[in-house]
């Protein structure tokens, strides 16, 4: 079978050793015809730079808290006809690519998506969901060993996961890519919507996977547990301004303060965070919201053709 020209994409911040960490894992991918676009901030870039991949990889510098604005960079500078994300604390199994874009050679399939394996190698993170406009996921049953094409359904769209994940380029493109007003949490879900909303099929593909290791960063901690849930409350607060119906939308956010509460507790009582630290998450929650509720989206731009020629990687 003819390969399809592919960009894996990697947006990273603050995790420069990691973000090595996943570049040696697509290097070892059985799937050939790919090139790998990297959006990073100056420690990123630096630890490329002094890699075996400087010069292999597209490097785009980008230094502001925003994955989606990142992510549209790299659609920006991808040249392949399919365009995959990866987190930059993940790293795929040797046959992720193979299984992921393997359903791109049916021409209804628009999306895919792979599962997602946690630290133990063995128990999954994320496997097959359906999210409604409230931005609450269900499970949904797929054969386990074939890739299964599905639409949006009964007001749901078929979910992925931003870590392991994949589109057409010129789908993506003429959609405006990801929205920036999520700087960060429910970024693809708001596109899962959007291609829901078109009609546009997207392949559940279980032997896609990768590892995902949640490493820290601003938002949390190695143990997972929160460090600040403003954005997390900003981008609520624009999903439910942009698909959520108004009858609902207090409802949705009071479940969901109610489920953040209730994870917070969980972290304290197993000491993961301090009591003096629940309120203050809590608090920065609110705040986030109330500032997602006047953060200003629209439609978005379609980004442009790469100038800059396929770069196959390794």
């Amino acid at each position: 079978m003819t390969q399809i020209p592919v960009t894996v994409i990697i947006v990273s911040r603050a995790r420069p050793d990691a973000l090595v960490r996943c570049l040696t894992g697509i290097a070892q991918q059985y799937y050939s015809l790919c090139e790998v676009v990297v959006v990073a901030d100056p420690a990123g870039v630096a630890a490329v730079e002094d890699s075996k991949f400087a010069g292999v990889v597209k490097l785009v510098r980008y230094d502001h808290a925003n994955i989606s604005e990142a992510r549209n960079l790299g659609i920006s500078h991808a040249a392949g006809d399919v365009l995959a994300f990866i987190d930059d604390d993940a790293v795929p199994e040797p046959t992720w690519l193979m299984h992921l874009i393997a359903p791109f050679s049916e021409s209804e399939v628009s999306a895919s998506g792979g599962y997602v394996l946690g630290r133990n190698g063995i128990s999954f993170q994320w496997t097959a969901q359906t999210v409604d406009a409230g931005g609450r996921t269900s499970p949904l049953g797929v054969d386990q060993e074939n890739p299964t094409v599905l639409t949006g359904f009964g007001g749901r769209a078929i979910k992925t996961e931003g870590t392991n994940m994949a589109f057409r380029r010129d789908i993506l493109a003429n959609m405006g890519g990801f929205d920036p007003s999520f700087r960060y949490f429910l970024d693809e879900t708001d596109l899962n919507l959007r291609l829901a909303s078109q009609g546009l099929a997207t392949a559940i593909v279980p032997l896609a996977q990768v590892h995902h290791g949640f490493f820290e960063n601003a938002t949390r901690k190695t143990n997972r547990a929160p460090r600040d849930l403003f954005e997390v409350g900003a981008s609520l607060a624009v999903f439910l301004n942009k698909h959520c119906p108004s009858d609902q939308k207090e409802a949705v956010w009071s479940e969901f303060q109610a489920e953040q509460r209730r994870r917070v507790l969980r972290y304290m009582v197993d000491g993961g965070l301090e009591p003096r630290d629940v309120r203050r998450l809590l608090a920065s929650l609110v705040d986030g919201y109330r500032a997602g509720l006047e953060r200003a989206f629209g439609s978005l731009p379609v980004i442009e053709t790469s100038k800059s020629p396929f770069a196959a990687f390794p």
